[in-house]
């Protein structure tokens, strides 16, 4: 799934002749299901709210743009200007600043006739890639809008975040369209009129003048077309419904001497008729203004006189998840949930393997089956991977997603950068690595900068606390799964998980610590242990083996099917654990929890332990003389929850669609 945004990456080493062939497929093969929204979306019409019409009386408003993106366009601006001097019009040339040499007579010249001076970017290339990157570029931007006296701006290839945009020092926007899916960035702003952006944080606000014609390019080089019925019928149905006639052309791809057609040309006559007929066919209906002059106008008599706020609709955004380990099931549901409320479309996948489908089943998660776990063996694992990423590609190709979301899913992340889908990989261990670097990479605030050096291609987010502070708000204690275990009044309760010993990370310590503890709790009197295996068959039948004669006595109790974890912690006494997020959720819900795992110690857990909520077993020693085998009475509900955590993770996501778009 390689989009037109994907491609401009490779734009320097492909032949330009094959990148227009490939748009032009790409064209072909979007249009049949575009015919509804393009050229003419009906939804786009409906006027602003205390709408007055516009000046004069006039039924439609006409807005004429150049954008110069070349040497060459540069070099024809004159040729350009000309025509629309002879039939009675003046339009604005938008101008990169650093691609070509720009003759200040040449700005000049223009601004006496007449025409405006407009921003088109420093180079024309996506400024929108990161914050940081748009903040760089809008330092220069704001230099050559002062330095041009110009007040527009529009973003190069109609790339564009209005946020973003209001620190450009600007009086409007046009870098936005009514309706074109045509479009690297493909989101609409759903309207033929103008409308008021506000500030945020000392922003002053601009108004954004969306264009409503078929840019020439896409007309006339991409798609072929060789007469201009298109523009006719959008100017007609645009006039209809009182709206904005905005239209851009490019004296790059316009052939002023009559001559034989290059790749990217098409005859300057086009234009020239469009204007021919604008007059005959509409007289003196329309309202002829350069941008700057409705701007102000917009500002002065419909923007902010009346508060209006225009929100750009978008597209509804489709967001894959992979949930690849059980933890991941809990961890994603209310994020899953808020997305959804916020509008999303959520895609989730589940691997086969460790109670994945199992605990989703129990909570309620819809999911696609995808894959399985292939065993411990490092051979077995990287088929596993390679396989499961394949069998991905096939559910992923049909939905499209917009990004793609995990919590540490090697697979998906390998198969969202063959497709081209951006990724977020969620954290809450440095030493993890993936085999694809993810676009953006999200952790606990206490992990460093440092530490993540490297594991992303784009940006680095942090989000306060714990990744198990997401779901613990939402947990709702229910005594009943006592009984269901079999467990007695009085009795101590142990939550025994074993260490992960297929996992890249097990080493041989944990499994020595964990046969200790079992030693040691199994000596114990009135103690039951309820064993949570990660692997239900083989490390079930071990420890069967291994202490048949506790787990027959029941001594060590087995869950006849998946448990509620966050349930089973709560109504515990304590937790022992080789695996990071049980310990985890243990501190979060404030039961005693010892860590039997002897990997490298991250941030998280160092965080808990220096903190006074995990106990790290270090040896067998620590194993005898640190658990603390003692009764606990749990309030009727855990304390000092709160939301932050899972706001700030949707947030994440939210802002890294609006990046990638």
């Amino acid at each position: 799934m390689i989009s037109i945004r994907h491609l401009r990456l490779l734009k320097p080493f492909i032949p330009r002749r094959l990148q227009i062939a490939f748009r032009r497929a790409l064209i072909n093969w979007q249009l049949p299901s575009c015919r509804r929204v393009w050229p003419i979306d009906p939804n786009t019409a409906t006027p602003p709210e205390n709408w007055k019409g516009w000046p004069e009386g006039k039924k439609f408003a006409v807005v004429l743009t150049h954008d110069v993106d070349t040497r060459k366009g540069n070099r024809n601006c004159r040729l350009l200007a000309e025509i629309d001097e002879r039939m009675g019009f003046r339009s604005s040339f938008n101008f990169v600043a650093e691609d070509y040499q720009i003759d200040p007579e040449l700005l000049n010249d223009l601004s006496r006739r007449g025409f405006e001076i407009g921003q088109h970017g420093i180079h024309h290339t996506d400024i929108f890639r990161t914050r940081i990157h748009f903040r760089e570029q809008a330092v220069k931007i704001n230099h050559y809008l002062k330095k041009w006296q110009a007040v527009g701006f529009r973003g190069p290839s109609m790339f564009h975040n209005l946020d973003w945009i209001g620190d450009l020092d600007i009086e409007y926007d046009s870098s936005t369209f009514d309706t074109d899916p045509f479009e690297p960035q493909p989101d609409g702003a759903g309207t033929i009129f103008p409308f008021w952006v506000p500030g945020n944080a000392g922003q002053k606000g601009y108004v954004e003048l969306p264009y409503t014609l078929p840019q020439d390019f896409l007309l006339f080089v991409l798609m072929g077309m060789k007469n201009i019925d298109v523009w006719k019928a959008k100017l007609r149905w645009v006039a209809e419904n009182g709206g904005m006639a905005l239209l851009i052309t490019h004296p790059d791809y316009m052939n002023f001497s009559n001559g034989e057609l290059g790749l990217e040309e098409y005859p300057s006559k086009h234009y020239e008729e469009f204007l021919t007929h604008l007059k005959t066919e509409y007289g003196n209906q329309y309202w002829p203004v350069l941008p700057k002059d409705l701007a102000r106008w917009w500002s002065e008599n419909q923007g902010r006189a009346e508060k209006r706020v225009h929100r750009m609709p978008g597209r509804r955004k489709t967001i894959w998840i992979d949930l690849e380990n059980s933890p991941h099931v809990p961890f994603f549901k209310p994020i899953i949930g808020e997305l959804k409320k916020r509008g999303h479309e959520v895609v989730t996948t589940a691997r086969d393997c460790f109670q994945v489908c199992g605990l989703a089943d129990l909570m309620g998660v819809e999911y696609k089956k995808v894959g399985r776990h292939y065993g411990k063996h490092l051979l077995l694992k990287g088929a596993g991977l390679v396989i499961r990423s394949l069998e991905l590609v096939p559910p992923i190709l049909k939905r499209k997603p917009d990004i793609a979301v995990s919590h540490g899913s090697r697979s998906q992340v390998a198969t969202a950068a063959a497709l081209g889908i951006p990724s977020i990989v969620i954290i809450d261990y440095e030493y993890v690595q993936t085999i694809v670097k993810p676009t953006y990479t999200a952790v606990p605030e206490m992990l460093s900068d440092d530490d993540m050096k490297g594991c992303y291609r784009k940006s680095l987010f942090k989000y306060p606390g714990i990744k198990e502070d997401v779901y613990v708000p939402d947990f709702r204690p229910d005594p009943s799964i006592l009984k269901e275990l079999g467990i007695r009044d009085g009795e101590l309760v142990v939550t025994v998980r074993p260490p992960a010993t297929e996992a890249h990370y097990y080493v041989p310590e944990s499994g020595q610590l964990f046969e200790a503890t079992v030693n040691f709790l199994g000596q114990q009197e009135n103690i039951r242990m309820v064993m949570l295996p990660r692997n239900e068959k083989k490390q079930t039948a071990w420890i069967k083996d291994q202490w048949s004669e506790w787990c027959g006595s029941g001594k060590i109790v087995f869950p006849e099917h998946v448990v509620d974890g966050l349930n089973l912690i709560w109504h515990s006494d304590l937790v022992i654990s080789g695996g990071g997020t049980m310990n985890r959720e243990a501190a979060a819900l404030g039961v005693p929890v010892y860590s039997i795992f002897r990997g490298t110690i991250g941030a998280v857990d160092r965080y808990l332990s220096e903190n006074g909520r995990l106990v790290l077993l270090e040896s067998v020693e620590d194993v005898r003389t640190k658990i603390a085998l003692e009764k606990r009475n749990p309030s009727g509900q855990p304390e000092n929850v709160n939301r932050k955590a899972l706001d700030a993770i949707v947030e994440i996501i939210e802002t890294s669609l609006r990046e990638t778009q």
